[in-house]
């Protein structure tokens, strides 16, 4: 068929008059399909391309070689096989989205992008070639080819491109490297199902040779013009693009950096998308802060003392003593062994510290539900797996449900399994029997023993024994609590030498703060003053639970620790919230199985009592809709 003819096909084509003859005599000239190299590294696109291949930046809104595909398929070419290789794993998503083929060259980064034709050549036919990083600013493809083409466009001034020279009948007669006031090859080419045969033939006989290797699919090509006839099928320049550079994506599309941006942003800090810190509620409030669980008598007054006696020295030394006066002290105090004892800055340092350590990617950890949200966010951002095991109630008390803990380590092997006693938010501490336990079965897994509200009760756990017996099991404690010095940010854990040996690994370089060690110190030794406060948190916590007993709407559980925890019932708990939060009170509210919790800390009397007479005020309030 002559090319007249042909056009005259096409033409009725696209009127949708063929007949079935025509359509017939068309067969030889329909693609099959379209090949596309997206193998290569893409060098001049540095820093980018080292974290995406170029075929997958974002040009107008678009991926670029999604943009081809689709121009590909609604030209009516459905068979489309991207040749892959850097950063493979990358297209896969193409075969579900698209319905694209991939194949793999193994070779793309020892050899040029011959390697990708030969990779394909099985596929080949009335083939396109293109390439995943050309751009067409309207669709250039068909369903039917003539003949053999390079795509190209015209340039009046020099250019580093493949430049041509026609002959009379239109076809390439040379092929050329650089060139002014000349035709170049540029984006997409059409190989018919005899080019492609015969480039076929050729490749497998010469392929594999270093000096045919090395070359772009264009300079193999021109060593064999002669047998591979092509002709030349041109376009306007701002029809047909391709970018070599970061900056000639720039100049197309003043959104290209931004998306450049966040691409790398991703690559450094991506996989920390969705993964959010944990924040506590930020307030000017001084009185009504019931939902930190501060213990609000204050510390000992002697806290004060080193400062108003601080030195000079004390600040500009680094404290290089042998003995940690702070872990003597400790020591002296309960019992344990100096050097079973570690300082950090808080029991959340600790808890971040310990599962940086211990837990890695996919590592398993178990954790109380309902529990303090940092746990889970800490393993989040360490992008570990969470597993949580149940606290139930009896009457008027919380307890851990260790055979549910149980079962759940069985499950999942753990690499740390966390318990708080006394238990946050539900108060209740753990028998030492079911401690036991659970550290006996689980010799693989690190039992943390978070024991921030330690010294509200006399705690019946012998952590000297459990420390001297097992390596696996550590207890962490803070000062912020029952010593009333959250502002300094100070807290001690205990645990076996053989643990300490990992753990010090990310513990503070050198020691806390001399003045603040030495005001831990006096409160230590002031027990005459914490006495006086534990009685009195005591007396304050039993007549609040006395008070919220009395409510209909109201199931207090009773606590081993300086605050409450109570189930809401019959109103709507966070409505009741809000509008204490308006009369100058804080607190959290928990939801758990389907049910509304409260967790109150204990405040001296006066306070407690204007707290009570505002929440039973406000609980009435919602209960008859007067607010919402």
């Amino acid at each position: 068929m002559d090319k007249k003819k042909f056009d005259e096909l096409i033409e009725k084509y696209g009127r949708n008059t063929l007949t079935v003859e025509e359509k017939k005599s068309l067969y030889p000239y329909h693609v099959d399909n379209a090949i596309i190299m997206a193998a290569g590294f893409s060098n001049r696109c540095k820093p980018l391309s080292t974290i995406l291949p170029k075929g997958l930046f974002k040009v107008n809104g678009e991926v670029l070689i999604e943009r081809e595909i689709r121009q590909l398929k609604e030209a009516g070419v459905n068979e489309i096989i991207v040749v892959v290789g850097y950063k493979a794993e990358l297209f896969e998503y193409l075969k579900d989205k698209f319905g694209v083929k991939l194949v793999y060259n193994f070779d793309y980064k020892t050899k040029n992008n011959i390697s990708s034709i030969y990779a394909a050549r099985k596929m080949l036919g009335n083939s396109y070639i293109c390439c995943a990083d050309n751009y067409y600013v309207e669709n250039i493809f068909s369903e039917y080819e003539y003949e053999s083409y390079y795509t190209c466009v015209y340039t009046k001034d020099f250019a580093d491109e493949y430049c041509i020279t026609e002959n009379s009948k239109g076809y390439i007669e040379s092929i050329k490297r650089g060139g002014q006031d000349k035709w170049y090859t540029i984006g997409a080419n059409f190989w018919s199902r005899n080019f492609s045969a015969k480039l076929v033939e050729l490749l497998e006989k010469e392929y594999g040779k270093p000096e045919i290797d090395s070359l772009l699919i264009d300079d193999y090509h021109i060593l064999h013009f002669g047998e591979l006839p092509i002709t030349a099928k041109k376009y306007k320049n701002e029809e047909v693009l391709e970018f070599d550079t970061l900056e000639e994506f720039d100049a197309f599309d003043p959104e290209f950096k931004l998306f450049s941006k966040n691409v790398i942003a991703d690559n450094l800090y991506g996989k920390y998308n969705g993964v959010t810190r944990y924040a506590g509620v930020k307030t000017n409030n001084k009185n009504g802060r019931l939902h930190f669980n501060e213990n609000l008598w204050g510390p000992s007054p002697n806290a004060l003392k080193p400062f108003k006696n601080a030195v000079r020295e004390e600040l500009y030394l680094y404290d290089s003593n042998e003995i940690d006066d702070l872990c003597k002290a400790i020591s002296e105090k309960y019992g344990f062994d100096y050097d079973t004892i570690f300082l950090h800055n808080s029991g959340s340092e600790m808890v971040r510290s310990i599962i940086t350590i211990m837990v890695g990617e996919n590592d398993s950890v178990l954790l109380p539900m309902p529990h303090w949200s940092y746990y889970p966010g800490v393993v989040d951002y360490r992008f570990g797996k969470k597993l949580f095991y149940r606290f139930n109630e009896a009457g008027d008390k919380c307890y851990h449900d260790i055979d549910d803990l149980m079962v759940k380590a069985e499950q999942i092997h753990p690499k740390m399994i966390i318990i708080t006693s006394p238990a946050m938010p539900s108060g209740n501490l753990i028998k030492p029997e079911d401690l036991e336990r659970v550290v006996k079965n689980n010799p693989q897994s690190l039992i943390y023993v978070d024991q921030a509200y330690f010294g509200f009760e006399d705690d019946p756990i012998d952590v000297k024994y459990f420390v001297d017996t097992y390596d696996n099991v550590m207890f962490a404690r803070t000062f912020s609590k029952f010593f009333a010095l959250a502002g300094l940010r100070l807290g001690y854990a205990v645990a076996s030498k053989r643990a300490l040996q990992a753990l010090w690994l990310d513990l503070p370089l050198l020691r806390l703060p001399i003045i603040a060690r030495h005001a831990v110190i006096e409160c230590l030794k002031d027990e005459e003053y914490y006495n006086k406060v534990r009685k009195e948190i005591h007396n304050v916590r039993e007549w609040f639970y006395e008070e919220l007993s009395k409510l209909q709407n109201v199931h207090p559980y009773k606590s081993d620790t300086n605050f409450l925890y109570m189930k809401i019932i019959g109103v709507n708990a966070a409505v009741v919230r809000e509008e204490m939060i308006k009369k100058g009170y804080l607190y959290r509210i928990f939801e758990y199985n389907g049910e509304q919790f409260y967790r109150i800390n204990v405040a001296p009397m006066e306070v407690m009592k204007d707290f009570m007479a505002k929440f039973m005020q406000t609980i009435e309030e919602v209960k008859k809709g007067a607010v919402k």
